[in-house]
């Protein structure tokens, strides 16, 4: 894995500046009750590249990427309302509570990386962990209403070409409800994007057909609140939001990606906190489609207490592409061409043949 300077980093942007799109933009802001202040958020955001295996089919098919992000407010009773802003129309979006996955202890462990048990609670419904004996957190499960989440608790709506979720103060007084003082509430949506990709840009060589096997290249581009790639009316609604109640410091930002093991890192605008492959019977139950047998976890944070103002991961991957669908489709091209050639010779064989009669008389 090489991680360029930022130097190298800043040039290479400049090389691919056409490849580039701002559609990554994502936008997560908090804002406290009026009259309060002392809440804190982190912000994870979990990256899927499931679809990154072409050869991976599923076990209930239709695989696709999908991003999770979770929110965790250290002081939820201050907290009036967390609005998120994803950079696709609400057509080409459907939204997971991932709440349920958390009942079970296993995956509760393994997202927070830290040794927990794991209670389902009813009136409301929520998931509660425990650490050492103590509330390490409550997990908010969204009501659902006609087999989507309510929009009581949820609010979904269009807004600058791309959606904008509203967490309400319906749900957060929900979670909070006999929440022991001090322990942290969180709150985790899974997006799943039509086959328009925000996050992915794919590079295959357009010679790619003339060969068994080809490199093809892709950027994961993934920017969180960074106001020159977000839309005008996004940003102006954070301003607002702000002005009308205290805003909450974003103490951490985490990325994390998972991909493909055949997929090389080439390239990253920051060095990652960690890496590791990824088990598969563990996390296949936590993907309805499954996951591909082997798959890379690379993970990036920024930490601030004072705040986190903006986050941005670009990741260049390179992957070599083979295959029987790839290989049957070169001979078939190199099959054609050995046909057309032979026709071809065939066509001009009478002529090349009258011409060197021709010359082999004149030269007499």
């Amino acid at each position: 894995m090489k991680v360029g300077t930022p130097r190298e980093f800043n040039d290479h942007l400049r090389s691919i500046g056409n490849v580039m799109s701002s559609d990554g933009s994502v936008a997560v802001w908090c804002i406290h009750r009026p009259g309060a202040q002392g809440c804190t958020a982190e912000i994870h955001c979990n990256y899927w590249r499931v679809a990154g295996d072409v050869e991976f089919k599923g076990k209930s098919g239709g695989v696709r990427d999908f991003l999770e992000l979770g929110i965790w407010l250290s002081e939820p009773m201050l907290i009036e309302k967390v609005n998120l802003f994803l950079p696709q129309p609400m057509a080409k979006i459907e939204i997971e509570d991932c709440a349920p996955y958390f009942a079970r202890v296993e995956i509760a462990q393994g997202i927070f990386n830290e040794p927990l048990t794991s209670n389902s609670r009813r009136g409301p419904q929520s998931v509660e962990l425990i650490k050492d004996g103590t509330s390490f957190c409550r997990i908010h499960m969204f009501m659902k209403e006609q087999g989507k989440l309510d929009p009581r608790q949820l609010e979904v709506s269009e807004n600058s070409d791309g959606t904008l979720l509203t967490i309400t103060r319906h749900a957060i007084d929900e979670v909070c409800t006999n929440l022991v003082p001090g322990c942290p509430a969180y709150f985790r949506l899974r997006m799943y994007f039509d086959k328009k990709e925000p996050f992915v840009r794919t590079i295959t060589p357009r010679d790619r057909y003339f060969q068994s096997g080809f490199e093809e290249v892709e950027y994961v581009d993934f920017r969180l609140n960074e106001a020159r790639t977000l839309p005008i009316r996004v940003e102006s609604l954070m301003r607002a939001d702000g002005a009308g109640g205290q805003p909450v410091p974003l103490t951490r930002v985490a990325f994390l990606t998972a991909i493909p093991v055949l997929a090389d890192l080439t390239l990253s605008s920051r060095e990652p906190h960690k890496s590791r492959l990824l088990e598969h019977d563990f996390w296949n139950e936590y993907v309805p489609s499954g996951i591909p047998d082997g798959m890379m976890v690379y993970h990036w944070r920024e930490d601030d207490l004072a705040g986190v103002e903006d986050f941005s991961a670009f990741v260049k991957l390179q992957t070599r592409r083979t295959g029987r669908q790839i290989l049957q489709n070169y001979l078939i091209i190199a099959f054609a061409f050995g046909v057309l050639g032979n026709l071809a010779a065939s066509a001009i064989e009478p002529w090349i043949s009258s011409m060197l009669k021709a010359a082999a008389a004149a030269g007499n």
